[in-house]
């Protein structure tokens, strides 16, 4: 009996004992608020970038949209430009024959010789010596401007001869046959002295068979 006491006793120790059942949440705050915080200035920070990376990826494709209307703009200039009709004169024409129509012919020689319908009008080596030089093979091609003045007694005489002629001041027709050893700017000047003379028409004449029956036709327009 006397031990029982002591048992309830110690029952009632154990039973009036208080036990904490509530969490304790203030450390999941701090936490949450500190995620909230990284996650906000991540969020910004991608933002900005995807911002950047948006601008830069637009200016690279004005740049390049503006550099393919460049491009198409050349490539239809040069479409345009190559379609451009040419027409060429054809050299297949009826031969001119200068006896028939009784027309004038100026022949000049290798030599320089002057000739009218197998009148000789003019020498030129005669008048300016100094023109052996810049003729045939050994011409002296370095010097230009002597070569102009040892002409100049030369073309001079010959716009007097022009200016001499009845027939041609009546016609003002004259037709040209030059050496093809003659040097491409002594035929000019040749022909400036004709126009100087007066003459308002005038053509150049080759040597029969000269282009050995080639003919040209019209030059089609090219398409790339």
């Amino acid at each position: 009996m006397g031990m029982s006491g002591p048992k309830e006793g110690g029952k009632k120790g154990k039973r009036g004992r208080s036990v904490l059942s509530e969490i304790n949440v203030t450390p999941l705050v701090d936490v949450m608020l500190v995620l909230l915080i990284i996650f906000m200035v991540a969020a910004g920070v991608q933002t900005v970038e995807m911002q950047q990376e948006r601008q830069q990826a637009q200016e690279e494709a004005e740049e390049k949209i503006e550099k393919a209307e460049a491009a198409i703009a050349e490539l239809e200039a040069k479409v345009k430009h190559s379609q451009v009709p040419i027409d060429l004169p054809k050299v297949d024409s009826e031969p001119v024959k200068l006896s028939e129509v009784k027309k004038l012919k100026l022949e000049v020689s290798d030599k320089l010789v002057f000739t009218i319908d197998q009148t000789v009008i003019l020498r030129c080596l005669a008048v300016s010596p100094d023109m052996a030089r810049y003729l045939g093979k050994d011409r002296d091609e370095k010097d230009p401007d002597g070569e102009q003045k040892a002409f100049e007694p030369c073309l001079k005489q010959l716009g007097e001869k022009l200016v001499d002629n009845k027939k041609l001041q009546e016609d003002k027709e004259l037709y040209v046959l030059a050496s093809r050893s003659l040097h491409y700017g002594q035929v000019l000047r040749v022909m400036a002295a004709v126009r100087q003379s007066g003459v308002t028409k005038f053509g150049l004449v080759a040597e029969a068979d000269i282009l050995g029956g080639a003919t040209v036709e019209k030059t089609a327009p090219v398409v790339p």
